[in-house]
This record gives structure tokens, sequence and C-alpha cells, in this order.
């Protein structure tokens, strides 16, 4: 039986929602699926795999936003509001994003996936830097302040944002797994 790998997204990305990143491996995961864990000790050798794949499609999602942000012949202050605005939306469409790229535990696990993370930070602070200097050079915006500084702020900030989201998941998990244990 040929498994897809959106199928397999999906359900590690229910794996995460309902019951954490912790519970999100291999044995679970072919539960999920309902297949037998042979099954999936074909396509990874560790749990840890299983986030890798996820962290690509991360990556390839957000280099596709860029992408099509570069090529949309937008002034840099609309660029600007649709990056996050897009990005905002990917993380309400897609909470595990949350989960496994502002997981701190995650950088410790495995190289491969610190290496991952480290990617997708740097392709975003070159895209801001980038999309900051335009706005610079074209004086959508004015400002003494360095981009590079700019930029860390920026992200910062977002990250914020992003984490208070994650929090308000964490807490509806929590009050589901309350609610079940109830009944």
């Amino acid at each position: 039986m040929e498994i897809k790998k959106t199928e397999i997204i999906e359900k590690a990305a229910h794996i995460i929602m309902n019951r954490g990143l912790e519970a999100l491996t291999i044995r679970n995961l072919a539960t999920e699926l309902k297949i037998d864990k042979k099954e999936l000790y074909n396509l990874f050798t560790k749990d840890d795999d299983i986030l890798l794949m996820m962290f690509d499609g991360f990556e390839n999602e957000l280099k596709e936003f860029i992408h099509k942000l570069r090529n949309n012949d937008e002034t840099a202050e609309k660029e600007f509001k649709s990056l996050f605005k897009s990005l905002y939306n990917l993380f309400l469409q897609k909470p595990y994003y949350l989960s496994i790229i502002f997981d701190k535990s995650l950088k410790k696990r495995d190289e491969s996936i610190k290496m991952s993370i480290l990617r997708m930070k740097d392709l975003a602070e070159k895209y801001l830097t980038t999309l900051i200097n335009t706005g610079k050079k074209d004086s959508t915006f004015k400002t003494k302040t360095s981009t590079k500084l700019l930029v860390g702020k920026m992200l910062s900030e977002f990250r914020l944002l992003m984490r208070d989201e994650q929090y308000f998941n964490k807490m509806v998990l929590e009050l589901k797994t309350l609610k079940k244990s109830k009944d």
C-alpha cells in the first residue's frame, strides 16, 4: 500500500494538535494511518524524520510565499503587509506549524531539525532585509534604523504574536483532554 506524503503530514498534524508534539512517533502515526508500523519504517528511520518531512513542507510553503510576493509587482509596503497576512493565515490554517517551529526542545533533538529551522530563519531574514532595503531606497520606509535591527524586531514581534496563538492552541488541547477525562 502506497502512503501519500500529504496523508502522512495530515495525520502527523492531527497527532500534534490533539495529543501534543511528544506523541508524534512512528508507532502513533502508523496507528493513525491504520497501517502496520513496518510500512513507515521504510520511510522513516526515527521519529524525528516525521518532523523533518513536516519542516520540509513548511520550508517549501515559505519559499512559495516569497516567490509569489516577489513576482507580484507590488510596492514594498503592500508586499510587506501581504507577507505577514499570508503567514498569519497559513498559521491559522495549519496551527501544527506553530508547534513544530517554536518548540525549543526540537533544536536539541536532532541536528537536521536544527539546520532546517536555521534555513527557514535565514530565508525569512534575507527576504525581509531585501524588502526593507527596497522600501528604504524608494522612500516607502522612512527610517534611519538599521535594516538588521528592523528585521530582528519584526521577526521577534511576529514570533510573539504566533506564540500567543500557540498558547491558545495548547489551551484548547488541554480543555479537550480535560473534557474527555470527565466524560
